[in-house]
């Protein structure tokens, strides 16, 4: 059963019925079985009542949020905003939904222009292996090819075995051109070869593949800060983009990539993938409002033309349908 439907089954119940108070039971000729109580005492009985059901609804909506991979710590701030929205008491289920929706894109709506300025502009995508970086780099040179830009790949994932075959492959399909690097080459070297290229015949845009090997945090550290090194101090050229590479269907360990990654470069997007293959997508609510950082492009399918801008209403109606 989907979010979205959960929360209706949840807040979509009958509606209770009002008893009848012993002074209007008494006037349609029915024996009262108590004593009369007082209104103000009704009314906070009622009080009570309503109080211990609404902390019962929002204690289930809260083990929703985090089925759909959203942390903790968000759902709770989520949650008390959608509290703070006037919901108090039994609100419909159309109520509580467009509450979340709203609060959701809220926490999206971050700028997700995808920045490609720059002679050449210079875009580094990282992400850990099997999230669909290389892929993604694909899809992000054939959107870019389309829009009539020139395009450059460079091989700096030099630690994975087959990583530089498979972007040559892929390259070769897009119909751009990549710097080859050798296993065990020092990425930096591999980036420093192909910016020379690059300023040399005049490309637009750069893409460089990096390795993600977030077992040795400390090794990939040391490796992003110097590829980065090489590119704003050796050539002088800002980047344009930083990217990382999210599977959607990772759940929670998403946002400890994230970190884990922010940690070591500054990171100034997502591309999230694999949006097509059942993802919950709650861990990027996490991600924009722990750490800020907006997604750029969503990926959901396997040709080279499965890329698009990001718009979070699509992401939000993922996370609300999610199962």
């Amino acid at each position: 059963m989907s979010f979205l439907l959960r929360v209706k089954q949840l807040f979509g119940g009958d509606t209770p019925v009002q008893e009848k108070s012993p002074v209007e039971a008494h006037e349609i000729g029915a024996e009262p079985q108590e004593p009369v109580v007082s209104a103000a005492a009704q009314t906070v009985e009622q009080q009570g009542g309503r109080a211990r059901r609404e902390a019962a609804d929002f204690d289930a909506l809260e083990e929703l949020f985090i089925d759909a991979g959203i942390d903790v710590d968000t759902t709770m701030a989520i949650l008390q905003e959608v509290r703070r929205g006037g919901l108090l008491g039994r609100p419909t289920a159309e109520q509580v939904i467009e509450r979340i929706r709203g609060k959701l894109s809220a926490v999206l709506d971050l700028d997700s222009t995808l920045h490609t300025t720059g002679s050449p502009a210079v875009i580094l995508v990282t992400g850990v292996n099997g999230a669909g970086k290389t892929s993604s780099i694909a899809k992000l040179a054939n959107m870019l090819k389309q829009q009539h830009r020139t395009v450059l790949l460079i091989a700096a994932d030099t630690f994975r075995a087959g990583a530089v075959d498979q972007l040559a492959i892929l390259a070769d399909r897009v119909g751009v051109p990549m710097m080859r690097s050798v296993e065990g080459q020092d990425p930096s070297s591999v980036v420093f070869n192909g910016l020379q290229k690059a300023v040399a015949d005049k490309v637009d845009v750069v893409v460089i593949d990096t390795a993600g090997r977030l077992e040795n945090k400390k090794n990939l550290t040391f490796e992003l800060q110097k590829v980065v090194r090489v590119i704003e101090t050796k050539f002088g050229l800002p980047l344009s983009e930083t990217l990382l590479v999210i599977d959607a269907t990772t759940g929670e360990n998403a946002l400890m990539q994230a970190r884990a990654f922010s940690e070591a470069i500054p990171i100034s997007g997502i591309i999230l993938t694999k949006i097509d293959s059942g993802a919950k997508g709650g861990s990027i609510v996490s991600i924009a409002r722990e750490l800020r950082i907006p997604i750029k492009l969503v990926c959901n399918g396997e040709t080279l033309m499965s890329i698009k801008p990001f718009d979070k209403d699509d992401v939000v109606n993922m996370i609300l349908l999610s199962e």
